[in-house]
């Protein structure tokens, strides 16, 4: 799985001319077909609508491996989409509400909203010593974004990962803000919120790269999942 733009636009573009890279060998990734139909609850509270998508599937031209294409707003094996899980977590972790009470904010199910906060607060741990160890390798003034102890695990992963995006954004010279989410998700192709992904020992190594060029010229926003703000 590799998280892309949510420019379907400019994904498909990318991909036929060739300019977005396989994450496991660098080859050249063209489209493969589709992935299943996903439905998505978009919005909070009682505003909230369906949304079906259907991931781009990809395959690599140099090592055959086929990579599913999900954006950056969507997180994997959640049937909502990441800045509605990432509201239920600092609700939960800034105020400390129980999941009933953030569910009823949502327009969730109890127990739906529970397993967010389960899974997230299982990983916390990990989360932020991953992704601490990622600001001191990506930022570049990591010391000035150091977070403050928060007290609790997932305060701690929450601030990492609040200060890891701040780096990003700093030193890609961002034009627009980029959240603690979309960073997160875009470094863990979308697996933020998988506590059994976290608990097999993720590989998040892989350093921040160019995108591929090719087609025409010009760089690949496909790599670059924050409308062409950072790469990973």
């Amino acid at each position: 799985m590799l998280t892309v733009s949510h420019d379907s636009v400019v994904v498909e573009l990318d991909l036929r001319v060739g300019r977005v890279a396989c994450p496991d060998c660098g080859g050249r990734l063209r489209p493969w077909g589709w992935a299943r139909v996903r439905v998505i609850r978009v919005g909070l509270g009682t505003d909230w609508v369906v949304r079906v998508c259907r991931p781009r599937r990809s395959r690599c031209s140099a090592c055959q491996g086929t990579h599913v294409l999900l954006e950056v707003r969507l997180a994997a094996r959640r049937a909502d989409t990441a800045a509605v899980i990432a509201a239920a977590i600092e609700t939960k972790i800034a105020l400390g509400w129980g999941h009933r009470r953030i569910a009823a904010g949502c327009g969730r199910p109890a127990s739906t909203v529970r397993g967010w906060l389960r899974a997230f607060g299982a990983s916390a741990s990990l989360i932020g010593v991953e992704f601490t160890r990622l600001l001191v390798r990506d930022a570049p003034d990591a010391v000035v974004l150091w977070p403050q102890p928060a007290g609790t695990a997932g305060g701690e992963a929450l601030s990492v990962l609040m200060a890891y995006a701040e780096g990003l954004a700093r030193r890609f010279a961002a034009t627009v803000m980029v959240t603690w989410i979309q960073a997160g998700i875009a470094t863990t192709h979308g697996r933020l919120f998988c506590s059994s992904w976290w608990a097999a020992g993720p590989n998040t190594n892989r350093p921040l790269r160019q995108a591929v060029v090719g087609g025409n010229g010009g760089r690949s926003a496909c790599h670059i999942p924050v409308t062409g703000v950072f790469t990973v």
